[in-house]
Protein backbone atom coordinates (compact mmCIF):
# COMPACT_ATOMS: atom_id res chain seq x y z
CA UNK A 1 0.00 0.00 0.00
CA UNK A 2 2.80 2.47 0.87
CA UNK A 3 4.44 2.16 -2.57
CA UNK A 4 1.08 2.64 -4.28
CA UNK A 5 0.44 5.71 -2.13
CA UNK A 6 3.69 7.28 -3.26
CA UNK A 7 3.27 6.44 -6.95
CA UNK A 8 -0.27 7.79 -7.07
CA UNK A 9 0.16 10.71 -4.67
CA UNK A 10 -0.37 13.48 -7.24
CA UNK A 11 -3.57 11.95 -8.60
CA UNK A 12 -4.84 11.12 -5.12
CA UNK A 13 -4.26 14.68 -3.95
CA UNK A 14 -6.00 16.21 -6.97
CA UNK A 15 -8.99 13.91 -6.60
CA UNK A 16 -9.18 14.54 -2.85
CA UNK A 17 -9.29 18.32 -3.31
CA UNK A 18 -11.73 18.07 -6.22
CA UNK A 19 -14.18 16.27 -3.93
CA UNK A 20 -14.38 19.42 -1.82
CA UNK A 21 -16.08 21.29 -4.65
CA UNK A 22 -18.08 18.59 -6.43
CA UNK A 23 -20.19 17.07 -3.70
CA UNK A 24 -22.69 18.46 -1.20
CA UNK A 25 -22.16 16.91 2.21
CA UNK A 26 -24.53 15.85 4.98
CA UNK A 27 -23.24 16.67 8.51
CA UNK A 28 -25.38 13.88 9.97
CA UNK A 29 -23.74 11.18 7.84
CA UNK A 30 -20.55 9.99 9.54
CA UNK A 31 -18.10 7.56 7.93
CA UNK A 32 -15.69 5.43 9.96
CA UNK A 33 -12.59 3.51 8.95
CA UNK A 34 -9.47 1.91 10.41
CA UNK A 35 -6.31 -0.04 9.54
CA UNK A 36 -6.52 0.68 5.76
CA UNK A 37 -9.86 -1.10 5.78
CA UNK A 38 -8.38 -4.43 6.87
CA UNK A 39 -9.92 -4.76 10.32
CA UNK A 40 -12.86 -3.62 12.41
CA UNK A 41 -10.92 -2.34 15.39
CA UNK A 42 -9.35 0.46 17.39
CA UNK A 43 -10.69 3.89 18.37
CA UNK A 44 -12.88 4.15 15.29
CA UNK A 45 -14.67 0.87 16.14
CA UNK A 46 -15.49 1.90 19.70
CA UNK A 47 -16.74 5.35 18.74
CA UNK A 48 -18.77 3.82 15.88
CA UNK A 49 -20.50 1.40 18.23
CA UNK A 50 -21.12 4.15 20.79
CA UNK A 51 -22.71 6.47 18.24
CA UNK A 52 -24.90 3.63 16.94
CA UNK A 53 -26.03 2.73 20.45
CA UNK A 54 -26.68 6.18 21.90
CA UNK A 55 -27.01 8.68 19.02
CA UNK A 56 -28.54 6.79 16.09
CA UNK A 57 -31.50 9.22 16.01
CA UNK A 58 -29.17 12.10 15.14
CA UNK A 59 -26.37 10.43 13.19
CA UNK A 60 -26.18 7.80 10.49
CA UNK A 61 -22.90 5.99 11.19
CA UNK A 62 -21.43 3.85 8.40
CA UNK A 63 -18.25 1.79 8.34
CA UNK A 64 -16.21 1.68 5.13
CA UNK A 65 -14.10 -1.47 4.81
CA UNK A 66 -11.50 -2.88 2.48
CA UNK A 67 -13.02 -6.34 2.13
CA UNK A 68 -16.22 -8.32 2.64
CA UNK A 69 -14.87 -10.05 5.75
CA UNK A 70 -14.72 -6.73 7.61
CA UNK A 71 -18.14 -5.77 6.24
CA UNK A 72 -19.50 -9.03 7.66
CA UNK A 73 -17.84 -8.40 11.04
CA UNK A 74 -19.43 -4.95 11.29
CA UNK A 75 -22.86 -6.16 10.26
CA UNK A 76 -22.73 -9.04 12.73
CA UNK A 77 -22.04 -6.44 15.41
CA UNK A 78 -25.18 -4.58 14.34
CA UNK A 79 -23.61 -1.80 12.25
CA UNK A 80 -24.02 -0.61 8.68
CA UNK A 81 -21.01 -1.29 6.45
CA UNK A 82 -19.88 -1.40 2.81
CA UNK A 83 -16.57 -1.84 1.05
CA UNK A 84 -15.06 1.46 -0.01
CA UNK A 85 -14.80 0.28 -3.63
CA UNK A 86 -18.47 -0.67 -3.87
CA UNK A 87 -21.11 1.54 -5.49
CA UNK A 88 -22.57 2.29 -2.05
CA UNK A 89 -19.11 3.03 -0.66
CA UNK A 90 -18.42 5.61 -3.36
CA UNK A 91 -21.81 7.26 -2.90
CA UNK A 92 -21.40 7.49 0.87
CA UNK A 93 -17.87 8.88 0.58
CA UNK A 94 -19.27 11.62 -1.68
CA UNK A 95 -22.09 12.52 0.73
CA UNK A 96 -20.57 12.18 4.21
CA UNK A 97 -20.18 15.34 6.21
CA UNK A 98 -17.82 13.69 8.72
CA UNK A 99 -15.05 11.14 8.10
CA UNK A 100 -13.52 9.55 11.21
CA UNK A 101 -10.34 7.48 11.03
CA UNK A 102 -7.75 5.88 13.32
CA UNK A 103 -4.62 5.55 11.22
CA UNK A 104 -4.54 7.49 7.94
CA UNK A 105 -6.88 8.59 5.19
CA UNK A 106 -6.32 5.31 3.38
CA UNK A 107 -8.55 3.85 6.09
CA UNK A 108 -11.10 4.88 3.41
CA UNK A 109 -9.15 3.31 0.57
CA UNK A 110 -6.13 4.14 -1.57
CA UNK A 111 -8.21 6.86 -3.25
CA UNK A 112 -10.09 8.44 -0.31
CA UNK A 113 -13.01 10.44 -1.66
CA UNK A 114 -13.76 12.28 1.57
CA UNK A 115 -12.31 15.69 0.67
CA UNK A 116 -14.74 18.30 1.93
CA UNK A 117 -15.96 16.19 4.84
CA UNK A 118 -14.95 17.21 8.35
CA UNK A 119 -11.93 14.95 8.93
CA UNK A 120 -11.57 13.55 12.45
CA UNK A 121 -8.28 11.92 13.47
CA UNK A 122 -8.66 9.56 16.43
CA UNK A 123 -5.20 8.03 16.18
CA UNK A 124 -3.88 4.59 16.98
CA UNK A 125 -2.93 5.02 20.60
CA UNK A 126 -0.83 7.65 22.34
CA UNK A 127 2.64 7.01 23.63
CA UNK A 128 6.29 7.97 23.44
CA UNK A 129 7.36 7.23 19.88
CA UNK A 130 8.16 10.09 17.53
CA UNK A 131 6.39 9.38 14.26
CA UNK A 132 5.59 11.13 10.98
CA UNK A 133 6.80 14.78 11.06
CA UNK A 134 8.02 14.57 14.66
CA UNK A 135 10.86 12.24 13.68
CA UNK A 136 12.09 14.47 10.83
CA UNK A 137 14.48 17.38 10.93
CA UNK A 138 16.43 19.69 8.62
CA UNK A 139 15.72 19.65 4.89
CA UNK A 140 13.69 16.45 5.22
CA UNK A 141 11.29 18.21 7.58
CA UNK A 142 11.05 21.28 5.32
CA UNK A 143 10.28 19.17 2.23
CA UNK A 144 7.70 17.04 4.06
CA UNK A 145 6.00 20.12 5.49
CA UNK A 146 5.81 21.62 2.00
CA UNK A 147 4.32 18.41 0.59
CA UNK A 148 1.75 18.29 3.42
CA UNK A 149 0.34 21.62 2.23
CA UNK A 150 -0.74 19.85 -0.95
CA UNK A 151 -1.87 16.57 0.61
CA UNK A 152 -1.19 14.64 3.81
CA UNK A 153 -2.36 11.15 4.65
CA UNK A 154 -3.01 12.36 8.19
CA UNK A 155 -4.78 15.56 7.15
CA UNK A 156 -7.50 16.45 9.61
CA UNK A 157 -9.85 19.17 10.87
CA UNK A 158 -10.34 17.68 14.34
CA UNK A 159 -7.78 15.81 16.42
CA UNK A 160 -8.42 14.09 19.72
CA UNK A 161 -5.91 13.99 22.57
CA UNK A 162 -5.78 12.81 26.17
CA UNK A 163 -3.87 15.65 27.87
CA UNK A 164 -2.10 18.93 27.27
CA UNK A 165 1.17 17.03 26.84
CA UNK A 166 -0.47 14.81 24.21
CA UNK A 167 -1.86 17.90 22.47
CA UNK A 168 1.69 19.09 21.82
CA UNK A 169 2.68 15.62 20.64
CA UNK A 170 -0.19 15.53 18.16
CA UNK A 171 0.67 19.03 16.94
CA UNK A 172 4.29 18.11 16.25
CA UNK A 173 3.52 14.78 14.62
CA UNK A 174 1.05 16.28 12.16
CA UNK A 175 2.90 19.57 11.65
CA UNK A 176 -0.11 21.58 12.82
CA UNK A 177 0.20 25.33 13.43
CA UNK A 178 -1.45 25.32 16.85
CA UNK A 179 -3.55 23.24 19.24
CA UNK A 180 -6.86 25.03 18.69
CA UNK A 181 -8.44 22.04 16.92
CA UNK A 182 -6.82 19.40 19.13
CA UNK A 183 -9.41 18.51 21.75
CA UNK A 184 -8.77 16.75 25.05
CA UNK A 185 -11.39 14.00 25.05
CA UNK A 186 -9.68 10.70 25.86
CA UNK A 187 -9.62 7.71 23.53
CA UNK A 188 -12.94 5.96 22.77
CA UNK A 189 -11.34 2.51 22.95
CA UNK A 190 -10.50 3.07 26.60
CA UNK A 191 -14.13 3.27 27.67
CA UNK A 192 -13.87 -0.53 27.65
CA UNK A 193 -11.52 -0.36 30.63
CA UNK A 194 -14.33 1.10 32.75
CA UNK A 195 -16.78 -1.70 32.03
CA UNK A 196 -17.32 -5.02 33.80
CA UNK A 197 -15.45 -7.32 31.42
CA UNK A 198 -16.02 -11.07 31.78
CA UNK A 199 -12.52 -12.25 32.68
CA UNK A 200 -13.29 -15.98 32.63
CA UNK A 201 -15.05 -15.78 29.28
CA UNK A 202 -12.15 -13.96 27.62
CA UNK A 203 -9.54 -16.36 28.98
CA UNK A 204 -11.52 -19.46 28.13
CA UNK A 205 -12.00 -18.16 24.56
CA UNK A 206 -8.22 -18.47 24.11
CA UNK A 207 -7.91 -21.71 26.06
CA UNK A 208 -6.50 -20.31 29.30
CA UNK A 209 -7.25 -20.96 32.97
CA UNK A 210 -9.57 -18.27 34.30
CA UNK A 211 -8.40 -18.76 37.90
CA UNK A 212 -4.87 -17.49 37.34
CA UNK A 213 -3.61 -13.92 37.64
CA UNK A 214 -2.61 -12.42 34.31
CA UNK A 215 0.73 -10.87 33.35
CA UNK A 216 0.54 -9.35 29.89
CA UNK A 217 3.74 -8.90 27.94
CA UNK A 218 2.93 -6.62 25.00
CA UNK A 219 6.12 -5.47 23.26
CA UNK A 220 6.27 -3.17 20.28
CA UNK A 221 7.45 -4.21 16.81
CA UNK A 222 11.13 -4.66 16.08
CA UNK A 223 12.59 -4.75 12.60
CA UNK A 224 14.42 -7.90 11.55
CA UNK A 225 18.22 -7.68 11.54
CA UNK A 226 20.19 -9.87 9.09
CA UNK A 227 17.01 -11.83 8.46
CA UNK A 228 16.37 -12.61 12.14
CA UNK A 229 13.49 -11.28 14.22
CA UNK A 230 14.81 -9.82 17.52
CA UNK A 231 11.56 -10.82 19.23
CA UNK A 232 12.51 -14.49 18.90
CA UNK A 233 15.49 -14.00 21.21
CA UNK A 234 13.51 -11.86 23.66
CA UNK A 235 10.73 -14.45 23.96
CA UNK A 236 13.17 -17.36 24.31
CA UNK A 237 15.04 -15.56 27.09
CA UNK A 238 11.80 -15.10 29.01
CA UNK A 239 10.58 -18.63 28.38
CA UNK A 240 13.85 -20.29 29.46
CA UNK A 241 14.51 -18.29 32.65
CA UNK A 242 14.11 -20.45 35.75
CA UNK A 243 13.78 -17.51 38.17
CA UNK A 244 10.85 -16.07 36.20
CA UNK A 245 9.23 -19.50 35.99
CA UNK A 246 9.40 -19.89 39.78
CA UNK A 247 7.96 -16.40 40.38
CA UNK A 248 5.06 -17.18 38.04
CA UNK A 249 4.27 -20.42 39.83
CA UNK A 250 4.57 -18.91 43.31
CA UNK A 251 2.32 -15.99 42.43
CA UNK A 252 -0.24 -18.11 40.52
CA UNK A 253 0.45 -16.12 37.36
CA UNK A 254 0.19 -16.97 33.72
CA UNK A 255 2.56 -15.00 31.52
CA UNK A 256 0.87 -14.08 28.22
CA UNK A 257 3.21 -12.82 25.51
CA UNK A 258 0.89 -10.97 23.11
CA UNK A 259 2.79 -10.34 19.89
CA UNK A 260 2.61 -7.19 17.78
CA UNK A 261 0.56 -7.60 14.56
CA UNK A 262 3.70 -7.30 12.43
CA UNK A 263 5.64 -9.88 14.48
CA UNK A 264 5.76 -13.36 12.97
CA UNK A 265 4.54 -16.38 14.91
CA UNK A 266 6.99 -17.71 17.50
CA UNK A 267 6.60 -21.41 18.12
CA UNK A 268 7.33 -22.64 21.65
CA UNK A 269 5.56 -25.43 23.57
CA UNK A 270 2.80 -23.91 25.75
CA UNK A 271 3.32 -24.18 29.50
CA UNK A 272 0.75 -23.83 32.23
CA UNK A 273 2.38 -20.54 33.26
CA UNK A 274 3.53 -19.23 29.83
CA UNK A 275 1.63 -18.72 26.58
CA UNK A 276 2.36 -16.91 23.33
CA UNK A 277 -0.53 -15.29 21.48
CA UNK A 278 -0.37 -14.01 17.94
CA UNK A 279 -2.11 -10.73 17.19
CA UNK A 280 -5.29 -12.35 15.83
CA UNK A 281 -5.66 -14.77 18.74
CA UNK A 282 -7.78 -12.22 20.61
CA UNK A 283 -10.69 -10.35 19.06
CA UNK A 284 -9.67 -7.01 20.61
CA UNK A 285 -6.64 -5.92 22.63
CA UNK A 286 -8.64 -3.64 24.92
CA UNK A 287 -10.63 -6.50 26.43
CA UNK A 288 -7.39 -8.37 27.08
CA UNK A 289 -5.86 -5.29 28.71
CA UNK A 290 -8.93 -4.95 30.90
CA UNK A 291 -8.33 -8.33 32.56
CA UNK A 292 -4.57 -7.97 33.03
CA UNK A 293 -3.13 -7.74 36.55
CA UNK A 294 0.33 -6.55 35.46
CA UNK A 295 1.52 -5.13 32.14
CA UNK A 296 5.07 -5.60 30.90
CA UNK A 297 5.95 -3.53 27.87
CA UNK A 298 8.68 -1.40 26.35
CA UNK A 299 8.00 1.46 23.94
CA UNK A 300 4.40 0.51 23.11
CA UNK A 301 1.47 2.89 23.55
CA UNK A 302 -0.49 0.14 25.35
CA UNK A 303 1.10 1.28 28.63
CA UNK A 304 -0.90 4.54 28.46
CA UNK A 305 -4.14 2.59 28.09
CA UNK A 306 -3.33 0.06 30.81
CA UNK A 307 -2.25 2.73 33.31
CA UNK A 308 -5.85 3.94 33.43
CA UNK A 309 -6.64 0.72 35.33
CA UNK A 310 -4.20 1.86 38.06
CA UNK A 311 -2.37 -1.48 37.96
CA UNK A 312 1.41 -2.05 37.76
CA UNK A 313 3.30 -1.27 34.54
CA UNK A 314 6.82 -2.64 34.16
CA UNK A 315 9.19 -1.46 31.41
CA UNK A 316 11.32 -4.36 30.17
CA UNK A 317 13.95 -2.89 27.83
CA UNK A 318 16.95 -5.22 27.44
CA UNK A 319 17.63 -3.81 23.96
CA UNK A 320 16.98 -0.11 24.58
CA UNK A 321 20.16 1.15 22.92
CA UNK A 322 19.61 -1.06 19.87
CA UNK A 323 15.93 -0.14 19.55
CA UNK A 324 16.51 3.60 19.66
CA UNK A 325 19.23 3.24 17.03
CA UNK A 326 17.28 1.04 14.60
CA UNK A 327 13.65 2.05 15.14
CA UNK A 328 11.57 5.17 15.75
CA UNK A 329 13.06 7.73 18.16
CA UNK A 330 11.25 8.16 21.46
CA UNK A 331 10.39 11.27 23.47
CA UNK A 332 12.61 12.28 26.38
CA UNK A 333 9.74 11.70 28.80
CA UNK A 334 9.92 7.97 28.06
CA UNK A 335 13.28 7.67 29.80
CA UNK A 336 12.07 9.61 32.84
CA UNK A 337 8.94 7.51 33.26
CA UNK A 338 10.42 4.11 32.43
CA UNK A 339 13.10 4.60 35.08
CA UNK A 340 10.37 4.50 37.72
CA UNK A 341 9.83 0.76 37.11
CA UNK A 342 12.40 -0.50 34.63
CA UNK A 343 14.52 -3.62 34.17
CA UNK A 344 17.01 -4.73 31.53
CA UNK A 345 17.25 -8.50 32.12
CA UNK A 346 14.88 -11.35 32.92
CA UNK A 347 16.05 -11.84 36.50
CA UNK A 348 15.39 -8.16 37.17
CA UNK A 349 11.96 -8.54 35.61
CA UNK A 350 11.15 -11.45 37.90
CA UNK A 351 12.12 -9.31 40.89
CA UNK A 352 9.85 -6.48 39.69
CA UNK A 353 6.93 -8.91 39.45
CA UNK A 354 7.51 -10.05 43.04
CA UNK A 355 7.67 -6.45 44.29
CA UNK A 356 5.01 -4.67 42.27
CA UNK A 357 4.99 -0.88 42.06
CA UNK A 358 2.59 1.79 40.80
CA UNK A 359 5.32 4.41 40.37
CA UNK A 360 5.40 4.17 36.58
CA UNK A 361 1.62 3.86 36.38
CA UNK A 362 1.08 7.06 38.34
CA UNK A 363 3.66 8.92 36.26
CA UNK A 364 2.01 7.80 33.00
CA UNK A 365 -1.42 8.94 34.16
CA UNK A 366 -0.06 12.28 35.32
CA UNK A 367 1.35 12.90 31.85
CA UNK A 368 -1.40 11.43 29.66
CA UNK A 369 -4.70 11.59 31.59
CA UNK A 370 -5.94 15.16 31.88
CA UNK A 371 -7.87 15.87 35.12
CA UNK A 372 -10.67 17.44 33.06
CA UNK A 373 -11.64 14.07 31.52
CA UNK A 374 -10.98 11.75 34.45
CA UNK A 375 -14.06 9.61 35.04
CA UNK A 376 -15.87 10.82 31.91
CA UNK A 377 -17.06 8.85 28.89
CA UNK A 378 -14.40 9.42 26.23
CA UNK A 379 -16.70 8.46 23.35
CA UNK A 380 -19.28 10.99 24.47
CA UNK A 381 -16.56 13.63 24.73
CA UNK A 382 -15.51 12.98 21.12
CA UNK A 383 -19.12 12.90 19.92
CA UNK A 384 -19.84 16.28 21.51
CA UNK A 385 -16.74 17.84 19.96
CA UNK A 386 -17.69 16.65 16.47
CA UNK A 387 -21.28 17.82 16.84
CA UNK A 388 -20.11 21.28 17.90
CA UNK A 389 -17.61 21.54 15.04
CA UNK A 390 -20.18 20.59 12.38
CA UNK A 391 -22.93 22.73 13.89
CA UNK A 392 -25.27 19.96 15.03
Amino acid sequence: MNSKRKINLLGIGIMFHACKFIFKRDPQLWLFGSLTGKKYDDNAKYLFEYVNKFHSDDVRAVWLAGNEKVVSDVRQAGGEAYTFNSKEGHQLAHKAGVAIYSHALDDFGLWPQVGGAKLVFLGHGVGFKKTYNAKRSGIQFVLKSFLDKFFSWIQRDITIATSQYNQIQRKNIAGLKDCSKIFITGQPRNDVLKRDVNRTEILESIGLDGSKKIILYMPTYRRAVSGRDPMVDLIHDLYDNQHLCEVLDTGNYIFIAKLHPQTAHIDLPPRENFRILDYKAVAANQELLAIGDILITDYSSCCVDFALLERPVIFYVPDEEWFVKHSEPVCDEFYEISEKNKCIDVDGLADKIEMTSLNATNAINKLFEDPSIKGTCYSENVYNVICKEVGM
